[in-house]
């Protein structure tokens, strides 16, 4: 069992987002996170994988992560958009899962998957309304978080004569802005569908790349292929249901808090292990500023 503690201690350490993964596929957490409970959205008609590149820490311009997303989705726009790997251990314990639990083979599986994703959050759009958007994250020990609020209007502004080749579709130029940032988005009017990756939505054709005009983010599709199984998420009825604004105050927290911090979250049950610490805030470089 400390064995066991002292790996989750490590892995929270080192990777605060593995941290959450794990525990849902070892059994910890709420029963809400522990694999089953599921709200079905729509019949995903299609998937779009991207490739997220992103500077994490603003002194060093030149040092960028990279993470691959899924955006699943039916023609009516309904949509679920999160990490890829959380979205295929989310997938391989939804579906195994028997008589409400999950065989030791399966949680293997699943935390492969898991300690590949490195971010915990989901966005849902046109979900409960066709106007709104549903954000949902497990924010490191403080639980899981939900918010409710209308989409962001970016204020588009189209230019139809540039055009590029995204993946093989033609597409536009619009530029906008949201939460402190200047973007420049492709989108394809052959697929006449109002989303995109992360929060980006509002125009005539689905979002194949976008990117801050600060260089800090880009988005650019993979793949696009046809849909199988539900669009799904999470039941929420474990979740917090708390304001925008708290959510970016508790993961801006949880995202800064030091190694230091970070182990006395666990208490006294690991005081007696050897793991290093230190009072050092970690760099965090939030997409959206406000």
């Amino acid at each position: 069992m400390k064995k066991l503690l002292l790996l989750a201690v490590m892995i929270y350490l080192i990777f605060p987002s593995a941290y959450s993964q794990y525990i849902v596929a070892t059994g910890g957490g709420d029963p809400e996170t522990n694999g089953g409970k599921r709200d079905t959205l729509a019949q995903c008609d299609i998937q779009v994988k991207y490739e997220l590149k992103f500077v994490p820490d603003t002194m060093k311009r030149d040092k960028y992560k990279i993470q691959t997303m899924v955006l699943r989705m039916n023609t009516k726009g309904v949509s679920v958009y999160q990490e890829y790997g959380k979205y295929r251990s989310d997938s391989v314990i939804a579906a195994r899962t028997r008589n409400g639990k999950i065989r030791l083979s399966d949680q293997n599986e699943a935390i492969k998957y898991q300690t590949q994703a490195r971010d915990n959050i989901t966005i849902a759009k046109s979900w409960p309304e066709n106007n709104q958007l549903l954000v949902r994250e497990l924010i490191g020990l403080d639980g899981t978080f939900t918010y409710t609020e209308e989409k962001p209007d970016f204020g588009w502004q189209v230019d139809f004569s540039q055009t590029k080749e995204v993946a093989g579709y033609n597409c536009h130029s619009a530029k906008g802005s949201y939460a402190g940032r200047d973007y420049q988005v492709w989108f394809t009017t052959d697929i006449p569908i109002s989303d995109g990756p992360w929060f980006f939505c509002g125009l005539p054709g689905l979002i194949l790349e976008a990117s801050s005009l600060d260089e800090e983010f880009f988005y650019t599709c993979m793949s696009i292929q046809q849909g199988t199984g539900p669009v799904t998420l999470r039941s929420l009825d474990d979740a917090f249901k708390t304001t925008r604004e708290k959510f970016l105050k508790a993961k801006r927290k949880n995202k800064e808090a030091s190694s230091a911090e970070r182990m006395k979250a666990f208490g006294d049950k690991i005081q007696s292990s050897n793991i290093s610490t230190n009072n050092r805030k970690r760099v965090y470089n939030p997409q959206e500023k406000y």
